[in-house]
C-alpha cells in the first residue's frame, strides 16, 4: 500500500515554492522577451529608415550604391539594360541634355549612356567610326604634329611631351611594344559603344559583344568614315530636319577647304611587319569594325544605295598576293574604288 504525500504540510510547502519559482521565471522571461521585442522593433524601424534614405539617394544620384552593384554582379543577377557599372555620383549630363529645348544636336566624345536606366527618354544616337589602324595612325601623329591649321598650336596641347617621344619612330613604338602602341591603349572604339561598365575598358569578348548589342539596339545609325558620302545620304533620309541638303554642303568649296586644313601632317606609313603586328593586337577592334561595316551595308541595300566598296574583311596587306608581290591586284571595274583598309595610300 502506497502512502499518499499530497496532503502532507511539507509537500504543500514545496508545491507553493515551486509555483512561486515558476511565476518568477515566467515574469523574468517575459521581461527578456519584451526587451528583445523592443530591440527587434527598433532594428526593423532603423532598417526601414535606412531603406527609405537609400531609396532617396538612389533617385537623386541615379543609381544604387557601388556595394549593391558588386553584390548583384557577384550573384549573377545583372541585366543588360541596367548593368552598366557603378553610376556616376551625379547625372548632370543626362539632366542637361534632357532639359535642352528640342530639336538640337549634341556632339561630344561620350561613352554610351543608357538614358532609360535613369527613367529618361533615350536620345537618337548616331555615330561614325573609321578603320581602327587609320584612326590609330592619325591620332599618333596628330598628337605630335597637329594638322595644317598650325603645328605650333597643337604642340601647345602636349607641352609635357619630350622630343624623344614626339619624334619616336612609329615602327619602334609598335615592334618594341611601347605602351602607346599596345593594349589597352589600342582598345579605343569599342569602349565608346560598350558603355559605362568598368569591363568596357578591358579588351575582350564581353566588351565587344556588349558594344555590338548597343550599336544595334540603341543607335539609329553607325556609319563608317570610309563611306562618308553614303553616311550623309542616309542621315538626310532618316533625319531630314537636321541633315537636309547635307551632301551638297559637304561638297561645297568652303567645306572642302576647311576639310583639307584638318588633315594630319607628318603622317608616315608603318612597315608591313609593324602593320601586321598592329592588326593582330587590334583584333577586337576589327571584329567590331567589320560588324558595323556589314550592318551599314545592309542598311544601304534596304534603302536602295549600292555599295561602291569592296566587301572583303581582310586587309590588303594580309592577303598572300600582297605579301609576294608589289604588283597591283586586278579588280572588277565596280570595285576600283579605294578599299577601306588601304592604309598604304590613304592620307
Amino acid at each position: 500500500m502506497m502512502k499518499n504525500y499530497n496532503s502532507s504540510p511539507r509537500h504543500k510547502s514545496q508545491t507553493s515554492n515551486h509555483n512561486r519559482d515558476r511565476k518568477h521565471k515566467s515574469n523574468w522571461l517575459s521581461v527578456i522577451l519584451l526587451r528583445f521585442s523592443l530591440r527587434d522593433y527598433g532594428f526593423c524601424m532603423a532598417t526601414l529608415f535606412l531603406f527609405c534614405l537609400g531609396s532617396l539617394f538612389y533617385q537623386l544620384n541615379g543609381g544604387p550604391p557601388k556595394i549593391l552593384l558588386d553584390i548583384r554582379q557577384y550573384l549573377g543577377n545583372s541585366t543588360f539594360l541596367d548593368d552598366h557599372g557603378p553610376p556616376v555620383p551625379r547625372v548632370d549630363l543626362i539632366k542637361n541634355i534632357s532639359s535642352i529645348p528640342q530639336p538640337f544636336l549634341f556632339t561630344r566624345h561620350v561613352h554610351f549612356l543608357n538614358f532609360r536606366r535613369f527613367r529618361m527618354e533615350q536620345p537618337v544616337y548616331i555615330n561614325i567610326i573609321r578603320d581602327p589602324i587609320n584612326r590609330f595612325l592619325s591620332n599618333y601623329f596628330f598628337r605630335r604634329f597637329g594638322d595644317w591649321r598650325g603645328e605650333q598650336n597643337h604642340m601647345i596641347r602636349t607641352p609635357g611631351m619630350k622630343d624623344e617621344e614626339r619624334y619616336l619612330d612609329i615602327n619602334v613604338c609598335i615592334l618594341e611594344n611601347y605602351p602607346e602602341c599596345s593594349n589597352p591603349r589600342l582598345f579605343y572604339i569599342i569602349p565608346y559603344f560598350c558603355g559605362q561598365h568598368p569591363k568596357c575598358r578591358e579588351p575582350g569578348v564581353w566588351a565587344l559583344e556588349r558594344a555590338k548589342q548597343n550599336a544595334v539596339e540603341n543607335f539609329l545609325l553607325v556609319g563608317i568614315l570610309e563611306e562618308l558620302e553614303d553616311v550623309l545620304l542616309i542621315l538626310e533620309r532618316l533625319l531630314p530636319h537636321f541633315f537636309s541638303d547635307v551632301l551638297n554642303i559637304y561638297k561645297s568649296p568652303g567645306y572642302r577647304k576647311l576639310g583639307n586644313m584638318t588633315g594630319t601632317v607628318r603622317k608616315q606609313t608603318p612597315s608591313l611587319e609593324a602593320l601586321q603586328v598592329l592588326y593582330h593586337r587590334m583584333k577586337y577592334e576589327y571584329d567590331f569594325y567589320n560588324f558595323i561595316r556589314d550592318q551599314f551595308h545592309l542598311m544601304k541595300r534596304k534603302i536602295g544605295l549600292k555599295s561602291q566598296f569592296s566587301l572583303t574583311h581582310t586587309p590588303n596587306f594580309l592577303l598572300s598576293s600582297q605579301l609576294k608581290t608589289h604588283q597591283p591586284v586586278e579588280e572588277r571595274e565596280e570595285e576600283m574604288e579605294e578599299d577601306a583598309h588601304s592604309w598604304l595610300v590613304q592620307p
